[in-house]
């Protein structure tokens, strides 16, 4: 066991050369291509990152672009809503003055119908009033009565057109 612990300088001389021999090797043939494919990778993932970067700001344009259009449609739809509003106020507006004219026009056809028929009663009546005075003369004049019968005749006469 105490051989264990004994350094062998032989081995240890022969595993130097060995590793040495490896790093000359590794160096001549390897190692360029290990050292190229890392700085390649490099490279790769600077530009990634570079496109990376270059993909935000071109998102981030355009979104600012899409917020600019959606504010200027929200804008222009409001200022047609609103036109629309205005439109339909006076719409309603013409509608309200063209019924209260259409209204007012046949009240005062209606108020002249009246009248007229007013007028027309009127003159029945009195043409009624007329012919039953005359028809009351003519009672007074066949019965030759005093002024108080002639009185009684008339008064039934004027009861007579009140019931008619």
């Amino acid at each position: 066991m105490e051989d264990l612990l004994k350094p062998d300088y032989g081995v240890m001389i022969l595993t130097v050369c060995n590793f040495l021999l490896l790093v000359y090797l590794l160096k001549k043939f390897a190692w360029k291509g290990i050292i190229g494919a890392l700085e390649k990778r490099e490279q790769q993932v600077a530009d990634d990152k570079k496109q990376a970067q270059e993909a935000r700001e071109s998102a981030e344009q355009l979104k600012r672009e899409l917020d600019e259009k959606l504010a200027q449609i929200a804008d222009e739809a409001a200022k047609k809503m609103a036109e629309a509003v205005r439109v339909g106020e006076a719409q309603r507006d013409q509608m309200l003055a063209a019924a209260k004219e259409q209204s007012e026009r046949l009240t005062q056809q209606a108020k002249a119908q009246i009248e007229a028929e007013k007028n027309q009663a009127l003159a029945e009546v009195r043409g009624e009033i007329a012919r039953t005075a005359v028809l009351a003369a003519e009672r007074v004049i066949r019965q030759q009565i005093s002024d108080a019968s002639a009185q009684e005749a008339v008064d039934r006469v004027l009861e007579e057109v009140k019931a008619k």
